[in-house]
C-alpha cells in the first residue's frame, strides 16, 4: 500500500475520475455557476463554508435582505449578522467575518468595491486576501478560484473529513494541504465541479453523521469505490450481538414447600388410623317429656 509521497498522480487522477462518476449519479452531472462581484463573493463563499451549495445561498439572499445594505451590516454586531445566519452551520464564526471582511475592504477603500483584486497576480491576490486575518483557507482559495480562474481544489473542514473517510486524503491532512494533494489528480477545469460533488455527499443527511470519526482503514486511493459502497451501505451488525447487549429480565420463581418425609407421612397415617379405629362412647338417651321413668323390680 503506497503512502501519500509516494501516491502517482496517475493513482490519484484514476480515483478522483471514479469518484466524480459515482457522485453523478446520484447527485447530477450540472454544478451551479456563481456570477458576482468579488466583495459578494466573498461574502458567499463565507456562507459556503461547511453548508451545502443550496443552504448557503439561501443564507446569503437572507443575510442581504436582512440589512439596509452592506454598510449597515459592517456596523451591527456579530450577534445581529448570527442571528441572520442562524440557519447556516457555525453562524458565529460566519458573523465575525463578514464584519471583519467588510470592515477591512471599507478601510482600505472607502467604499465595498473591491474589483482590483481581478487584476492582480496570483501571488499578489494571496498576500492581499492573507492580510485579512478573519477569512480561512476556503474563503481564501474559492475566491481565488472564482475571481482568477486558479487550478485549487476548494475543501473546507466537512468536505475535506469526507475526502479523508473515502481514502483519497492522507489522514492528518488540513484544508490547503489535502486541496494541494488532489489538485495532481484532477484537471483545471474539473475541480469546482468536483468540489461540489465531495460537498453533497459531505452536507448529506444521510450520511453526515458517518464522517466525524476517523476511518479505520488505512490511506489507499485505489479504495475509494468500496468505501463509498460501505458508507451508503453500512454492514449490518450480527443478531447475537443484540441479543447480547438487550438487558435479560428478572424472573421470579415461587419456593414450593419440600415434601415430607416417609417416617413423617408414615407416623400421620397411624395417627388417622387409631383415632378411626377406636370405639365410640354410648350415651344416655335423655327420656322424653311425659314419661315415666321405670323403677327395677324388687326381688322376693
Amino acid at each position: 500500500m503506497p503512502s501519500a509521497s509516494a501516491t502517482k498522480a496517475s493513482d490519484k487522477q484514476q480515483a478522483c475520475r471514479k469518484l466524480t462518476s459515482l457522485l453523478q449519479k446520484d447527485y447530477g452531472r450540472s454544478v451551479p455557476k456563481l456570477d458576482l462581484p468579488v466583495l459578494e463573493t466573498m461574502l458567499f463563499a463565507t456562507c459556503l463554508e461547511d453548508n451545502g451549495w443550496e443552504q448557503a445561498r439561501a443564507g446569503y439572499d437572507k443575510l442581504l435582505r436582512s440589512f439596509f445594505d452592506l454598510n449597515e451590516i459592517r456596523v451591527s454586531s456579530v450577534a445581529e449578522i448570527e442571528a441572520a445566519l442562524s440557519e447556516l452551520n457555525r453562524a458565529d464564526w460566519k458573523g465575525l467575518r463578514i464584519r471583519a471582511l467588510l470592515r477591512f475592504v471599507f478601510e482600505a477603500n472607502y467604499s465595498f468595491e473591491y474589483e482590483k483584486l481581478r487584476r492582480l497576480t496570483l501571488d499578489s491576490a494571496q498576500k492581499r486576501l492573507k492580510k485579512i486575518d478573519a477569512l480561512s483557507p476556503f474563503i481564501r482559495n474559492f475566491t481565488l478560484q472564482q475571481v482568477l480562474g486558479c487550478h485549487l481544489v476548494c475543501l473546507d473542514d466537512v468536505s475535506l473529513r469526507a475526502a479523508i473517510c473515502l481514502g483519497i486524503v492522507p489522514v492528518g491532512s488540513d484544508e490547503e494541504s489535502g486541496g494541494e494533494f488532489l489538485k495532481a489528480g484532477i484537471k483545471k477545469s474539473d475541480a469546482p465541479g468536483f468540489a461540489y460533488l465531495l460537498r453533497c455527499l459531505a452536507t448529506d443527511p444521510k450520511y453526515a453523521g458517518r464522517f466525524a470519526e476517523p476511518p479505520q482503514e488505512e490511506f489507499d486511493v485505489s479504495s475509494v469505490e468500496s468505501r463509498l459502497k460501505e458508507l451508503k451501505n453500512p454492514p449490518r451488525k450480527k443478531a447475537a450481538a443484540k441479543s447480547e447487549a438487550k438487558p435479560k429480565k428478572k424472573t421470579t420463581t415461587t419456593r414450593k414447600k419440600p415434601p415430607a418425609s416417609a417416617a413423617a407421612s408414615k407416623s400421620a397415617a397411624r395417627k388417622s388410623a387409631k383415632t378411626s379405629s377406636a370405639p365410640r362412647k354410648k350415651t344416655a338417651r335423655k327420656p322424653t317429656p311425659g314419661t315415666k321413668k321405670k323403677s327395677p323390680a324388687r326381688k322376693k
